[in-house]
C-alpha cells in the first residue's frame, strides 16, 4: 500500500509538473501575443504618421519637411517688408547675414522676389536673427541694413551685404567695410556712421530677433509661406511649388 501510494502521488507531482509547464507556456505565449499586439499598434501609428506626413508633403506640392508657425501678422512690422501688402501669399525669412547657409539661400529668396514679389503675388518680410555667439559682425550688419533703410536703401544694402558676405564675415573691423559699402550705394556716410554710433537701429533689430525666438525659432535660415515653415533653406523648385499652392488655395494666413 505504502509503494502505491508513493507512485500516486509520483503520478500527481508529474502531472503537476507538466501543469506547472503548460502555466508558463501559456504565461510566455500572452506576453508574445501582448508585445506582438503592442509592436502592430506601434507600427499603424507610425505608418499613419508617415500617411499623414506624406500627404502633408503632396499638398504642399514640395519635398519639404513642414511645420506650422502660428504667425501673428501684427508682428510683421518687426521685420523688414516688400510687396504689396494685399498680396495673397506672404513668405517669411528668419536670417542672419553673417550665416553660410543664409548667404547660400539668398539668390534663392533674390529669385523669388523677382518672380513673385515684383508682380505683386508675394509680400516678402525679413526678420534679422543674428546668431551673436557664432556670428560676431552679425548684429552690427543688421542694424547697418536698417541705418540704410532710412535712406530708403534697405534692400540694396541687404543685397550687398550677402553677396559680399565672404569679405566681411571674419573681419576685426567690419564697421569700415560697412561704411565702403554706403559709399559705393551713394549713401550719406556722415548719418549711416551716426546711426551706427548711436546705435538707433539696434532696439530694432532686437525686437525682430526676440519675435523668432517667441516662435521657437533657433536655425537659420527659417522661411515659412504662409504658416507652411521650414527649417534650413530650399531649392527655388520646392519654394516655387509651396508659394503655387498657397496660390491656388488663395488663403492668406
Amino acid at each position: 500500500m505504502q509503494q502505491k501510494h508513493q507512485q500516486h502521488g509520483h503520478e500527481r507531482e508529474h502531472v503537476h509538473v507538466h501543469a506547472q509547464h503548460y502555466e508558463k507556456d501559456e504565461g510566455g505565449s500572452r506576453l508574445w501575443l501582448v508585445g506582438g499586439i503592442a509592436l502592430l499598434i506601434v507600427a499603424l501609428v507610425y505608418s499613419g504618421v508617415l500617411l499623414m506626413h506624406s500627404r502633408t508633403k503632396a499638398a504642399s506640392g514640395s519635398n519639404l519637411d513642414l511645420v506650422q508657425i502660428p504667425f501673428d501678422t501684427g508682428h510683421d512690422e518687426k521685420g523688414m517688408a516688400v510687396g504689396d501688402r494685399n498680396a495673397p501669399v506672404v513668405v517669411r525669412e528668419f536670417a542672419d547675414f553673417q550665416c553660410p547657409a543664409c548667404g547660400g539661400f539668398e539668390p534663392v529668396i533674390q529669385q523669388m522676389r523677382k518672380e513673385y514679389v515684383d508682380t505683386g503675388k508675394v509680400r516678402f518680410v525679413f526678420f534679422d536673427m543674428p546668431l551673436e555667439e557664432q556670428h560676431h559682425n552679425a548684429m552690427m550688419a543688421a542694424q547697418v541694413a536698417r541705418c540704410a533703410g532710412y535712406q530708403d536703401q534697405y534692400w540694396q544694402m541687404h543685397d550687398l551685404l550677402y553677396a559680399k558676405q565672404a569679405e566681411w564675415a571674419d573681419s576685426k573691423n567690419a564697421v569700415d567695410t560697412f561704411l565702403g559699402y554706403t559709399d559705393s550705394l551713394g549713401l550719406d556716410h556722415g548719418k549711416i556712421l551716426s546711426c551706427i554710433r548711436t546705435g538707433s537701429t539696434h532696439q530694432a533689430v532686437v525686437l525682430s530677433q526676440g519675435y523668432g525666438e517667441a516662435l521657437g525659432l533657433h536655425a537659420t535660415p527659417t522661411f515659412a509661406v504662409n504658416s507652411q515653415g521650414h527649417i534650413g533653406g530650399a531649392t527655388y523648385t520646392d519654394l516655387k511649388a509651396l508659394i503655387d499652392a498657397q496660390l491656388a488655395a488663395g488663403a492668406k494666413q
